[in-house]
């Protein structure tokens, strides 16, 4: 009994340890204040939008007037060839974007590591990830201007076949599109992801490749044994977050390629064809519903999977 009145006595109210964690921290929350305020405005204050989805949506009588029609948009989402085409457009984008792109960092992160010269590691730290900071329409108009009819590619494959060959329309072969897409996305995101995996390398003891090197392993064993189950977690949280961007695209690079012999839509060209050129704004929201019901679904399927077979999860 004299025991538990100590412990009522000590007990200090929630607030006030709320408040004291918010005085002592408060140069990190003003730090993450605008990020805060970003997020609440462009991620939850349009949600109660999602409505529009199950309803037939009439600008003139507003949102919350509107008549409902229930799942008629997502039955129309199925049923409509175009969209069923971008549905499959997307998932294949994604696909091979996660295949192609995914492992890159890895493998670019383990080459990386090799390097002795510490000049020369940081000099091509800095030209991978330098990319990063390109706005995608920026990468596209380099895309246009390093692959154009008369661009440096042109003229250096002209160069090489001696001034007898062609000039190639590379931007407007079809069959080149996707390439483009997987060869862009890497290009610009591979050094992002290096960043993270050399974090994860510094991190794993060091004493473990001595022990190595003594019992004989190569670096291509040390690599296998003690490099990548190193990286395990950091493999596995990424991928989780990866899986769960399946169902999106990257609209910027999509629509920025595309021109008048290119025609590839996704669904984030549909939302906006859809929404913002032709007014249908409910069948822009039903498609956003089923994304972002898609991305939900995926992401907390692959962190259960991953929970259960490895233990490691995002919560």
């Amino acid at each position: 009994m004299h025991k538990e009145i100590i412990y009522n006595q000590s007990a200090k109210p929630t607030g006030s340890r709320f408040m004291r964690a918010l005085r002592k921290n408060s140069f990190g929350y003003m730090l993450m204040l605008p990020s805060i305020v970003l997020t609440f405005v462009f991620a939850y204050v349009p949600m109660p939008g999602i409505i529009a989805a199950f309803k037939d949506y009439n600008i003139f009588l507003g949102l919350w007037n509107s008549p409902w029609v229930g799942l008629e948009h997502v039955r129309e989402i199925f049923e409509t060839p175009m969209l069923r085409q971008a549905i499959f457009n997307t998932l294949e984008l994604s696909l091979l974007t996660i295949l192609v792109g995914f492992p890159a960092p890895i493998i670019l992160a383990l080459m990386i590591n090799e390097i002795k010269d510490g000049l020369f590691k940081r000099s091509v730290q800095t030209l991978s990830y330098l990319p990063h900071f390109l706005s995608w329409i920026a990468v596209v108009g380099l895309a246009y201007s390093f692959f154009d009819l008369y661009g440096p590619l042109n003229d250096l494959l002209l160069k090489l076949s001696g001034g007898e060959g062609e000039r190639i329309m590379f931007l407007s072969k079809q069959e080149l599109f996707l390439p483009f897409l997987l060869l862009l996305s890497v290009w610009k995101e591979v050094g992002w992801g290096t960043v993270v995996y050399l974090a994860a390398i510094t991190s794993i003891d060091p004493s473990l490749y001595e022990a190595a090197k003594i019992d004989g392993a190569n670096r291509w064993k040390q690599h296998l044994y003690i490099t990548l189950p190193g990286l395990k977690m950091t493999t596995i949280l990424l991928l989780i977050f990866t899986l769960g961007t399946l169902f999106n695209s990257n609209f910027e690079l999509v629509y920025g390629m595309q021109n008048a012999f290119i025609s590839y839509d996704v669904i984030s060209t549909i939302v906006y064809s859809s929404g913002i050129q032709q007014g249908n704004y409910s069948m822009a929201a039903a498609v956003g519903f089923l994304q972002g019901l898609v991305a939900l679904l995926l992401t907390v399927g692959a962190n259960t999977i991953s929970k259960k077979t490895t233990g490691i999860s995002i919560w």
